[in-house]
């Protein structure tokens, strides 16, 4: 491991890498692209300090899921069943925890307010979001597996980056909302009078958060990369 290599590259490495880029405050989805040197100067991190966590984590036995050997297939069923799942559940129960939050305390922590009406924002985005996904998407490359297989006959054009790109933006735009709701929330730090609703409400945000986080980081850094290679490589033989 090297200052050169991206955040993003060490967590497709090792995915329980994640959980030490966010002690730190580094981004390892929207924005894992930047190097590690560079991306611990612009959060104030000490580099020094991170490579010694990050060495521990990848110098223990892993015995998580090698996301990044897993076919593509599973690959998107996982993530349907895992993270899409988890917003569609999880999802409106956080929002009626968030609503009841701003109506019963809104006055004495105003703030509130604007949680509830940025969390709304993020879960309609997010379900039209996931929705392209498993109509449009999701659906394409498991296509592009049967053809690659043989078991189709279909001929394939160059289309798979442009609805990459749009989720790809729509990930930055998600990753946004959940910075302001973070920021917000005093990183989802109820107050000392908070009632157990609040207490829920905050826990719930900054679990959702760490799931999106992850779920972002497996399309952006292994699911969709992987499917622009395979229909570039099955264009080529059309």
């Amino acid at each position: 491991m090297t200052q050169e290599q991206t955040v993003a590259d060490i967590v497709t490495q090792d995915i329980r890498t994640a959980t030490v880029f966010k002690k730190f405050g580094i981004d390892f989805c929207c924005g894992g692209g930047k190097p590690i040197q560079e991306a611990c100067e612009e959060r104030g991190a000490n580099f020094e300090d991170l490579m010694t966590e990050l060495n521990l984590v990848l110098n223990t036995t892993q015995s998580d899921i090698d996301f990044q050997s897993m076919p593509l297939d599973e690959l998107i069923d996982h993530i349907y069943k895992t993270h899409h799942k988890y917003i569609y559940d999880n999802g409106p129960i956080t929002a009626q925890f968030v609503n009841k939050v701003a109506h019963v305390h809104g006055e004495r922590h105003p703030e509130t307010v604007e949680v509830a009406k940025v969390f709304n924002e993020l879960l309609s985005e997010l379900n039209h979001h996931m929705m392209k996904e498993e109509n449009i998407l999701f659906p394409y490359v498991k296509s592009l597996l049967k053809k690659e297989a043989g078991l189709s006959d279909m001929h394939f054009q160059a289309f798979v980056s442009q609805p990459v790109r749009v989720m790809e933006m729509e990930h930055d735009h998600a990753g946004e909302i959940l910075k302001k709701l973070s920021e917000l929330t005093s990183e989802y730090t109820p107050p000392v009078d908070a009632c157990n609703t609040y207490k829920a409400a905050y826990a719930n945000l900054g679990s959702m958060e760490d799931d999106i986080h992850f779920h972002i980081h497996l399309e952006n850094n292994i699911l969709f990369p992987k499917a622009i290679v395979l229909e570039t490589n099955l264009v080529k033989f059309v």
